[in-house]
């Protein structure tokens, strides 16, 4: 039963909420909910959008590539790529650069879809900025990606050489 946060008793957490793990974790569990209902209708998950946006950034990349940046093994990977070629979202070819592997690329569908969903995002960013002061926004990206480095040996923030501010359109590269 999901009682309004109003009639939820008092209850004590002891020293969680002085736990940055914890706070972080409160704040992506409510980011995440919050994108997740408005994402239901488009029919992509947060981490599929995440997965588009990093095809239309980097046209041509190949899995054994996104699997390193990301961390992931390759059937995590896998999975995820078959589902968004299922849905006609990328395509493979064969790469110019090593016949071996197959470059990854939005298809028309996939970047209309995409620019939809960036739209509910900016929507989200924008909701968060709000309850932030000017500045604050850098400085809490900054914070979150030391870190995040602080314990990932091959963190994905130590492959992003600056966090490209908000507002600018993913596919249009």
């Amino acid at each position: 039963m999901n009682l309004p946060r109003s009639e939820l008793p008092q209850f004590n957490f002891g020293r969680l909420t002085g736990y940055i793990g914890y706070r972080v974790r409160l704040a992506q569990s409510a980011i995440f909910r919050d994108l997740s209902r408005s994402l239901r209708g488009l029919g992509v998950t947060p981490g599929e959008f995440n997965l588009l946006t990093v095809l239309a950034a980097n046209p041509s990349v190949n899995s054994v590539t996104l699997s390193r940046v990301y961390g992931l093994d390759k059937t995590t990977l896998s999975l995820s790529l078959k589902r968004l070629t299922k849905r006609g979202l990328i395509e493979t070819t064969r790469s110019d650069d090593d016949r071996r592997y197959y470059a990854l690329h939005l298809t028309t569908g996939g970047r209309q879809l995409l620019r939809k969903v960036t739209g509910q995002i900016e929507k989200q960013e924008r909701a968060m900025d709000a309850v932030l002061r000017p500045g604050e926004r850098e400085q809490l990206l900054h914070l979150l990606a030391r870190i995040a480095g602080a314990f990932e040996h091959r963190s994905i923030t130590r492959t992003i050489p600056s966090m490209p501010r908000r507002g600018r359109n993913p596919t249009s590269t």
